[in-house]
């Protein structure tokens, strides 16, 4: 299904299927995105449905208000596949033991940290975006082009926007991988509900290139 406002009417999910969650305000800003933990069920505007999310830290039973959804259908096989990652991603915190705030970065949208000695990976660090990315190139779709050349500039307002909170400790954003004080390329969650609303076959096909304001949906 291309992705859809749950404001103009409810919408039935699947396994996986990506939810996204909006800021307060008339702007449709979209803050968080995760993916669906449930078969087959109807879900309308501001219901807090179960997630599988990266807030932080990586929850696995978590829920998300729903403001907007979107998917591009999973076979059984594709979504046991995507359990199988998910399952990979909460043991390798509970191995490393990794706290919530280093299993988080902004930028990179994801990043692999391995043992500095064997090169070994110890677990991997995603953004909300991030991790819905990679639970789909994990069966080999590729929603969105995360190439910093094609990505749009963000600012520092769209920062605060983002991340309330967090905006403003410099030495927080430096440890997610935001320098200096912007503009930067990143990954959006908004960017992903763009990506996924498209003709089926034109997400399987080539990923997505986000484009300014990509951010609302």
């Amino acid at each position: 299904m291309p992705a859809s406002d749950l404001t103009q009417g409810p919408n039935r999910l699947s396994r996986y299927d990506v939810v996204g969650e909006r800021a307060d305000g008339p702007d449709h800003f979209v803050t968080h995105v995760g993916l669906h933990n449930a078969d087959n069920r109807s879900v309308k505007a501001n219901e807090d449905i179960g997630a599988v999310h990266m807030r932080p830290p990586l929850a696995q039973n978590g829920t998300i208000k729903a403001h907007v959804v979107g998917s591009v259908p999973l076979t059984n096989d594709e979504i046991k596949e995507v359990s199988v990652w998910i399952n990979e991603i909460d043991d390798e915190y509970r191995t490393a033991s990794v706290g919530p705030r280093h299993q988080y970065i902004i930028d990179p949208v994801w990043q692999c940290k391995r043992d500095p000695n064997t090169g070994v990976l110890r677990y991997r660090r995603y953004s909300c975006a991030g991790f819905v990315l990679h639970g789909h190139r994990e069966v080999g779709i590729t929603l969105l082009n995360i190439d910093p050349a094609v990505l749009p500039e963000v600012d520092r307002q769209t920062i605060v926007a983002t991340y309330p909170g967090i905006a403003e400790r410099a030495q927080l954003l430096r440890q997610f991988g935001l320098e200096g004080n912007g503009p930067w390329r990143i990954v959006l969650a908004g960017y992903v509900l763009h990506a996924l609303d498209r003709p089926t076959d034109k997400i399987r096909q080539e990923p997505y290139v986000a484009r300014p304001n990509d951010e609302r949906f």
